[in-house]
């Protein structure tokens, strides 16, 4: 029986959690009898039980930068030489320093494309630092790897001009619908304004002060029939509370923290427009997601919200650095009198895969998805 071994103790909250645990339950169902499934992981109590699958914990992971750059460059070598896998595949971003028949890298981060600036070093330091030296982790042991794996092709093509490599696999994340879930109930919105919706982290990259500029010369104009919604509250870290402080007292302006999955659903179903100027994405759920609900769209005019958003009649690209255009385009939004922006099906050069049962399929066994797989909208 072989060895599999999936690294990811980095990987303990949110969207890149899910995809540790999507992983590890797609490879579970794939390797049957013929695999022996070895995860490494921040916590196991927050990933399922299977058969064919054993989970070591490093909870000291998540303090300390140090402790996991010695487990990906030191502890992770002796490990393998003790389990001798077939194949090592690393969910986070960086290439361990491992011995194994196949090794796989999985990265789910745009940070070596995104400049944090000064103003990140005093407001966020964990994500200037990551976004000044990223790429520079990225590239250690870059090369030694069978199969880079990204999500988008834009990514692809970026990752071989920047570390001369060809060996790049675009998997694009599965989405999980959510707009008819049985039990939830839709409530009927509470207000006749306008309203837009802003989901995001309070992280700088996500770039929320661009609404907030937007809004502010909004109501300098007069405009007051609209509600802007953003996911914080103000206290989850000093970017969320240098926002709120300056924006607070805007009066079209609601800070409405963390929201659930389910009321996620209701917010998208009761706005009108979703706002999304982050400056680094890999994805952007939120698209996707506002897409599905048959939203308005105003997205920032970069190449990761042009791909997520693909094929869509409802959408407008604007500089994520011009909260003037911003402003502008919610106000056209508003009237009714926006001229959204032509967009075309996405076309991905192989090897693709659209989920993470086709992916193991590739990387494992050499099959080829359909043809048909090979464009979405």
């Amino acid at each position: 029986m072989k060895t599999i071994v999936v690294s990811g103790i980095n990987l303990f909250t949110g969207g890149t959690l899910k995809v540790m645990q999507d992983c590890i339950a797609s490879l579970s169902s794939f390797a049957g009898d013929e695999y022996a499934i070895i995860a490494l992981v921040h916590n196991e109590n927050q990933y399922s039980s299977f058969a064919n699958v054993r989970y070591i914990s490093y909870p000291k992971s998540r303090k300390s930068y140090v402790y996991r750059l010695y487990c990906e460059y030191w502890g992770f070598k002796k490990l393998s030489r003790q389990l001798k896998p077939y194949l090592w595949l690393s969910l986070h971003d960086v290439t361990p320093n491992v011995e194994a028949e196949k090794r796989m890298v999985y990265c789910h981060n745009s940070f070596p494309f995104y400049k944090a600036g000064l103003r990140g070093l005093w407001l966020q330091k964990s994500i200037f630092l990551f976004s000044l030296f990223s790429r520079y982790m990225y590239q250690i042991n870059i090369q030694k790897n069978d199969y880079v794996i990204v999500q988008q092709q834009w990514l692809r093509e970026a990752f071989q001009r920047m570390f001369s490599i060809n060996n790049i696999v675009v998997s694009t994340p599965v989405y999980e619908r959510s707009v008819s879930k049985k039990g939830v109930k839709i409530l009927q919105k509470q207000t006749d304004k306008f309203m837009f919706f802003y989901p995001a982290t309070p992280m700088i990259h996500k770039n929320l002060e661009v609404v907030c500029q937007a809004v502010a010369i909004l109501e300098k104009e007069g405009v007051y029939s609209m509600e802007v919604q953003l996911t914080t509250n103000g206290t989850e870290n000093k970017y969320a509370g240098s926002i709120y402080k300056k924006y607070h007292s805007l009066k079209t302006l609601r800070f409405c923290g963390f929201l659930k999955r389910t009321e996620m659903d209701q917010y998208y179903q009761n706005s009108d427009c979703l706002v999304f100027p982050s400056k680094a994405e890999t994805w952007g759920l939120p698209l996707t997601e506002a897409k599905e609900h048959h939203k308005s769209i105003l997205a920032a005019d970069l190449p990761y919200a042009r791909e997520t958003v693909g094929k869509y009649d409802q959408v407008k690209f604007f500089d994520p650095d011009n909260a003037e255009e911003l402003a502008e385009c919610m106000k056209n939004c508003m009237k009714g009198t926006i001229a959204y922006d032509q967009t075309h099906e996405i076309i991905y050069n192989k090897p693709f895969t659209r989920n993470w049962d086709e992916l193991f399929r590739f990387l494992l066994l050499g099959e080829q998805p359909c043809e048909s797989s090979e464009k979405r909208s």
